[in-house]
């Protein structure tokens, strides 16, 4: 568990959630005639609480176990929460999560005692379920690695995590991650060929003669086009950007 105090009136605690209810102590401010703590949020939600009581009662719903949990406690000048039970939020683990950020598509983080055995899973959020997308083997690198991973994306709003695995089975999460992602739309060159296509990035494809038929699909760089016949094609990518081309 780590603590700041960032600014009179306003506390911060950090640390992981371990299934526990956490309890804070509430002190009575007799100058004003009021208790000490005006406001709770954890992980940026403001918690519906009855502050009139000389310990706040904190159970985390909403938010699971091995995750991580911020303590925002918004108080009285003159006085200072404390945290009873402070096991309940304790950081038992050698591992930790340092950094994860996206990057346009880019998923980067940092980590520090990962382990050989250990295993990364990478965990997206659709209609209200966290769903594994993909599995990453650790570099066991436990003074500290960096990791970069290229993610399939759905165009519009995501939400990820990544969860480490021990080799015991134990796990933790890492912060969960909101973003927007929209595609470069698909170019390609020569506009007219008897050899190839060239993409501008990487691209599910489908190609459509005259008479609107499906003649050739896939997925790549480049598309071969040399068993086309000669003649006009229009082509999309990924289901969209359509374009158009020649087979000399």
């Amino acid at each position: 568990m780590a603590f700041s105090q960032l600014q009179t009136g306003e506390t911060r605690f950090t640390g992981v959630n371990r299934g526990k209810t956490l309890f804070i102590q509430n002190p009575y401010d007799a100058e004003t005639a009021q208790f000490c703590i005006t406001e709770v949020r954890v992980n940026n939600r403001k918690l519906q609480l009855n502050y009139n009581f000389s310990a706040i009662k904190i159970d985390f719903k909403g938010v699971e176990v091995n995750a991580p949990v911020a303590i925002h406690i918004i108080h009285g000048d003159s006085c200072k929460p404390v945290i009873i039970n402070p096991d309940a939020i304790a950081y038992h683990y050698s591992f930790a999560f340092k950094e994860i950020s996206m990057n346009d598509s880019v998923l980067v983080w940092s980590s520090v005692g990962d382990q050989a055995n250990g295993l990364y899973t990478l965990e997206y959020y659709d209609f209200g379920i966290w769903q594994t997308r993909d599995t990453i083997p650790t570099k066991g690198q436990f003074g500290g690695a960096t990791y970069v991973h290229f993610p399939k994306l759905q165009e519009g709003p995501n939400k990820l995590r990544l969860k480490y695995t021990f080799a015991s089975g134990d796990y933790l999460y890492s912060r969960e991650i909101d973003f927007h992602y929209y595609e470069e739309p698909v170019t390609f060159t020569p506009k007219s060929s008897k050899t190839s296509l060239t993409l501008s990035r990487y691209a599910s494809y489908e190609i459509y003669d005259a008479g609107n038929e499906m003649v050739m699909s896939g997925a790549g760089n480049t598309i071969d086009i040399r068993q086309l016949r000669r003649g006009d094609y229009i082509i999309y990518f990924d289901n969209k950007d359509p374009g158009v081309f020649t087979k000399e």
